[in-house]
């Protein structure tokens, strides 16, 4: 309160902002004469100053709980140090086909969806593609909506085009939350070995490309229902339910730590979960760039976006939100995130 009388008080005077370094200046000797017949005629000077007064602190208050909202409104608790800034490369040139940043959001039936794939630092910085791939349809019979999120593996060869391959063809099957994965994996890894064969001759130094891969199918309608999720890969799953998230495929230590499972080759790693989908939840499919700064749903940034994430954020929010800079994460980063039920309006 004194803070802002103070401030009211030199915004008044228009001698500056509050902080600002005193200019030594003579002490003058004020007169106050009030003429005519108004209301302030007459009263006593201690009443006169009381008024001034209390509108200084009122201005004084209005003014700082502007510059309150309006840092508040631009930023946010950092999550660590930021990055070095290195220099951005394209990738042999730009594509809107292959582009370095694919953003995507709207309805599907009664479902709202935000998508956002971005080239990282790693990648900007040598002058490679992004190597992450999403997808996200509606079925066939408008029941379902069948997403996935695909890490090309960037110790292969061409891993981009496995990616991009994986993607398309999971969402182009008829899936159902009780459809029988391993099947559904099988063609899928078949689907990418023929797309990608072109891309390893035999003899070939690096390995053919491969791909991590994560799927879910939500009711489309909305509506509480069952979801399912699969995975092969570290490509994480991460459910937010009465604001709290669950990761639905935590690391299980059967792996060394430098070792990824992938399409084709690793169908064995197959991993699903089910759910009770409702109103309210949301669904979060992505690459490791961004599943391993979530820290399984119990990091700083993890606990931001519970709030942040609650409801659909406009397309620019979410671009912000998942392209935060922070040092050492430097992959590649896909989010494709499901909302329950109707949230989007369709623009006339």
């Amino acid at each position: 309160m004194i803070r802002a009388a103070l401030a009211g008080l030199v915004l008044a005077a228009g001698i500056g902002p509050v902080g600002a370094p005193a200019t030594p200046s003579p002490q003058p000797t004020v007169t106050v004469t009030v003429q005519g017949g108004g209301w302030s005629a007459g009263l006593p000077w201690w009443i006169l100053s009381g008024v001034v007064g209390a509108g200084a602190v009122l201005l004084g208050w209005f003014v700082l709980s502007r510059r309150t909202r309006t840092a508040a409104a631009g930023g946010r608790a950092p999550l660590g140090p930021p990055p070095q800034p290195l220099p951005v490369l394209l990738a042999g040139g730009a594509d809107s086909r292959a582009p370095g940043v694919a953003l995507d959001g709207g309805m599907l039936a009664q479902t709202t969806v935000r998508a956002v794939s971005i080239r990282g630092r790693r990648h900007r910085y040598r002058g490679e593609p992004l190597q992450d791939a999403y997808a996200v349809r509606l079925s066939a019979d408008g029941r379902w909506v069948i997403a996935a999120v695909a890490d090309g593996l960037g110790s292969t060869s061409h891993a981009e085009h496995a990616a991009a391959v994986a993607v398309r063809a999971a969402t182009n099957l008829a899936l159902t939350p009780d459809h029988g994965w391993h099947a559904a994996f099988a063609t899928i890894a078949g689907e990418v070995m023929r797309a990608t064969a072109r891309f390893h001759a035999t003899g070939a130094a690096s390995d053919p490309p491969a791909t991590t891969l994560t799927i879910a199918v939500v009711p489309a309608d909305g509506g509480r229902g069952i979801a399912a999720c699969a995975a092969i890969g570290d490509s994480p799953a991460l459910w937010l339910h009465g604001g709290t998230w669950t990761e639905l495929f935590p690391p299980d230590g059967r792996r060394p730590g430098n070792f990824t499972s992938a399409l084709p080759d690793d169908l064995g790693e197959l991993r699903e979960r089910q759910i009770d989908w409702q109103p309210g939840d949301v669904l979060v499919l992505c690459s490791d760039g961004f599943g391993t700064a979530m820290g399984g749903g119990g990091s700083l940034l993890a606990q931001q976006l519970a709030t942040l994430w609650c409801s659909p954020p406009e397309l620019r929010s979410f671009l912000h939100d998942v392209d935060f800079q922070l040092s050492t994460y430097d992959d590649d980063r896909t989010v494709l995130a499901l909302w329950a039920g109707r949230h989007d309006t369709a623009v006339m």
